[in-house]
This record gives C-alpha cells, sequence and structure tokens, in this order.
C-alpha cells in the first residue's frame, strides 16, 4: 500500500508484472492535479506496468473530464438494487457566510433546528477555506467549547484561526463542526441529530464543491443510521452575475482546439533534427498544454491541464450560474452516474431558520428566559444586544412592546439617563444649602435629612458629591 506519489518508486523496486494494481478514490487524479502534478503523473505513466489495473470510485470522473491515458480501460458501473434516496436542499442567498451565521444564531438561540417535527441539535459545516471559517467564528462569536474545527494540522492554517483550536475528526463532536477538504472523503462522523451544511462562495473558488463528487462523498460521512437527517444535504451557494459567464460548449470547443494545436506541435517537433529541436524547444516549453520528456527528448501532449482547466470552468461559471443550473446538475448525475436518487425538497424550514429574529422577538425571548438556566443562550443575545438587560429592568416588557424597534429603545434609555443626571444635579443644589463642607452636623440630623430625599442612611450623601 502507498500514496499517489509513490508509485514510481514502488514500480522500481517490484517486478510489477506480478502484482495488481488497485487506485481508489481515482476522481482524485482529477481534483488534485492542479497541486500534484508529480504524483497524478506517477499513477498515469506506470499503471499499465503491472499484472492488471482497477481504478475504483464511488463518484467516478465524468467523461469530459477524464485522462486520455484511461480512455481505452473499460468501465463497470455497480447497478445497486436498494438505494437510500439523497436529498439535496440548493438554497442560494447572496451572502452564503452571513446565512450560516443567521443558522448558527438560531441553533443557539432556540438550542435546535426544525424540519417538521424532526430536530436537529447539531450542525456540520462543509467549507473549504480556513479563512471563510474563522470569519464566520468571529461574526458569530463561538468559542473553542462550542466548536470542533477540522482542517490541516499545519503553521499556516494554526496562524490563520489564532486562538481556535484545530480538532482531529475523532475527537468529541460539538454543537457546531467546521469541516475542510480534508475530512470531505474517508472519514466518518457520528451524530444523532447533526445536519451536513455545504457552503460555496462563488468568490472563493477552494469552497465551489462539484455537484458529481464532491458533494455524494460528503452526503455519506454522517453514519449513524438513527440520524433523521443522514442523507439531506443543505447547499447553500451564491452565483455571480450573468454577464461573467459564456457557453459550457463554445468553451469546451475553444480548450478541445487548444489541445489539437499542441498535439501538431508535438508531432512536427519529434520529427525535428537536432539542432531544430534546440531551438524549438524554448518556445514549445511555454505551453501549458505540452510537457518536455528529457530522457527521450520529445514532447508530449500535456491533457490534463485540458482537463483541469474545462472542470473548473464548468465548476465556476456554468454550475454555480444559477439555482436553476445547479439543480439540473443534480438532476444529471443522479440520473448519469452515481445512480443516486436526488430529491429536491421544499426550501422553507431552512429559510425560517436563517431569518434573523427583528429586535422585539429577540427580546420577548430574552424576557421569557428572565429565569431560565442556559446561561449560554443568555450570553449569546447579550452580546449581540449588550443594552437589552438594561431594557429588560429599567423599561420592562410593556413599554420595550410599545416602542418596537432597537432605535426607539435605544433613545429611551439614553433619555432616562439625562432625567436621572438632570434629578441628580437638582439634589444636589438642594443640599449644598442644606450642608456646608468642614461643618459639624450630628448624625441624627443628617440621617433626617439623608431621608428627606429618599435615601436610607446619612451615608448616602456621600454619592450626591
Amino acid at each position: 500500500m502507498c500514496t499517489y506519489d509513490k508509485i514510481p518508486s514502488l514500480v522500481s523496486l517490484i517486478v510489477p508484472k506480478e502484482y495488481r494494481l488497485l487506485v481508489d478514490e481515482y476522481h482524485n487524479l482529477l481534483k488534485i492535479y492542479s497541486y500534484r502534478k508529480e504524483a497524478v503523473e506517477g499513477v498515469l505513466e506506470h499503471f499499465n506496468e503491472f499484472k492488471s489495473y482497477c481504478f475504483m470510485s464511488a463518484t467516478p470522473i465524468a467523461m469530459d473530464f477524464k485522462p486520455d491515458a484511461l480512455k481505452d480501460v473499460e468501465e463497470y458501473i455497480a447497478d445497486w438494487e436498494h438505494i437510500e434516496p439523497l436529498m439535496i436542499l440548493p438554497y442560494q442567498t447572496n451572502k452564503p457566510y452571513n446565512l450560516a451565521a443567521n443558522l448558527i444564531e438560531t441553533y443557539r438561540r432556540q438550542g435546535y433546528i426544525e424540519r417538521g417535527e424532526l430536530k436537529s441539535y447539531e450542525a456540520y459545516f462543509f467549507i473549504n477555506s480556513v479563512t471563510d471559517i474563522k470569519k464566520i467564528l468571529e461574526h458569530t462569536h463561538l468559542t473553542n467549547d462550542d466548536c470542533r474545527i477540522i482542517c490541516a494540522d499545519e503553521a499556516k492554517n494554526r496562524e490563520t484561526l489564532g486562538e481556535y483550536r484545530i480538532s482531529s475528526s475523532t475527537d468529541a463532536p460539538k454543537k457546531f463542526n467546521f469541516i475542510t477538504s480534508k475530512s470531505f472523503e474517508g472519514v466518518d462522523f457520528y451524530s444523532e441529530t447533526g445536519i451536513c451544511y455545504v457552503v460555496s462562495n462563488i468568490y472563493n473558488e477552494h469552497t465551489l464543491l462539484s455537484v458529481d463528487m464532491d458533494i455524494p462523498q460528503i452526503a455519506g460521512r454522517i453514519r449513524n443510521t438513527n440520524n433523521p437527517f443522514r442523507n439531506l444535504v443543505v447547499h447553500i451557494f451564491n452565483t455571480r452575475p450573468s454577464d461573467y459567464y459564456s457557453d459550457y460548449e463554445k468553451a469546451k470547443k475553444e480548450i478541445e482546439e487548444e489541445l489539437e494545436y499542441a498535439k501538431e506541435r508535438v508531432t512536427a517537433y519529434n520529427q525535428l533534427s537536432k539542432g531544430a529541436r534546440k531551438q524549438q524547444k524554448s518556445d514549445l516549453s511555454k505551453s501549458s498544454f505540452l510537457k518536455y520528456d528529457e530522457k527521450n527528448d520529445k514532447f508530449i501532449v500535456n491533457d490534463m491541464v485540458a482537463k483541469v482547466a474545462l472542470y473548473n470552468y464548468r465548476l465556476m461559471d456554468s454550475i454555480y450560474c444559477s439555482q436553476k443550473d445547479l439543480v439540473v446538475e443534480y438532476e444529471r448525475v443522479g440520473m448519469l452516474h452515481s445512480k443516486v436518487e436526488w430529491v429536491q425538497l421544499d426550501n422553507n424550514f431552512i429559510k425560517s431558520a436563517s431569518k434573523k429574529p427583528t429586535f422585539l422577538e429577540t427580546f420577548l425571548l430574552y424576557a421569557d428566559m428572565r429565569y431560565c438556566l442556559d446561561i449560554e443562550a443568555k450570553q449569546s443575545i447579550e452580546k449581540e444586544y449588550p443594552f437589552i438587560k438594561e431594557a429588560l429592568y429599567k423599561l420592562e416588557v410593556e413599554q420595550v412592546k410599545k416602542l418596537r424597534s432597537m432605535k426607539a429603545v435605544k433613545a429611551a434609555l439614553e433619555a432616562l439617563k439625562k432625567e436621572n443626571v438632570c434629578a441628580d444635579s437638582d439634589i444636589g443644589q438642594q443640599l449644598k444649602s442644606l450642608l456646608t463642607v468642614g461643618t459639624f452636623m450630628p448624625s441624627k440630623e443628617l440621617k433626617a435629612i439623608a431621608q428627606q430625599f429618599g435615601m436610607k442612611k446619612s451615608t448616602d450623601l456621600k454619592k450626591m458629591g
């Protein structure tokens, strides 16, 4: 057993024809090519040296993006008789991270999110950006006790997260779990009520997840069979303005033409004399569709660059074009590839859960919690509205109901402060006429003066200056 990177080294240590090769999760050959080029090319260059080979995945690469090296490999599709329906809720919003923050606030305020009679007490947010996870954490004021962050434990991520700790997928689950691509595959999560939320932002390409490969992998992460939300994925996303993208088929044709031109140039180069090759090498090396084989002094067409470019184009400028396009892609994938039954759901339960409550709704909830022991929920509201406790005890519920808005309540509290300042000032003037600094007065007289102004003790006179 070895990683993709070690295939070339392995071949040099064994007699490949005596072994069979199994490449698991082979869709990663496409997904990781842009940053693990040598590892992928090592697999594609040596796989056919083995006695037999099998490329396996539950989310195979679509025909448009399949590497040319695999085009003649026979494909078998497992046809499962009994399939649990995978329920996808595509939810479009202009601000996906704000919506995620609102969902978090609802979980904290209510303790859960409802879908019909079912309640979810835990949230699993799949966001492939540590930077964006940090923004959500800061906006919602979550602490390490509230959340678990699962990402690569490296210096850059530790610096980005600051005071927030990096957790392991085996750590105890928390109410809020944030997961990057490190654990999109091959990791099991256990939760009896958790919901999977995929959050994609068109302006951060790392967060755009493919419908045919990434989403189905995420959908199977929660393993509890008694979890009523186990096969539900809420996909929160935004789209670009319509003038950002052109037709996918047109883009595909253009990339394929560029690839054909690259093939012509390779054929011509490989037929040149040694001296002519030397002159041409520098120019050909500039093409991203070509790679140089130093051992044989030849250029080879790099179809993987074209496939990755087309794949990224489809992801960024076609699938995430509109909610309609995303839903069409879900249907296409379900019918043609993974054989999963995709079901579009009513989004009302997410709409209501992500709607930010009005100040008055929050205040009335806070008032009901006056004698509640859920300190965390009360503190969460007090963080958002630092003046709400003062409003409850100084203005009381009925007056706040009449005022309704946050602005009106703040104004009323400010007016109350001014009244108190004026009252205090008036009392101070009266006291100056009754008391002389430096003159001795019996405590009985001081107490009588204090009671005259509604004070219990003579020492309270000091507070009036």
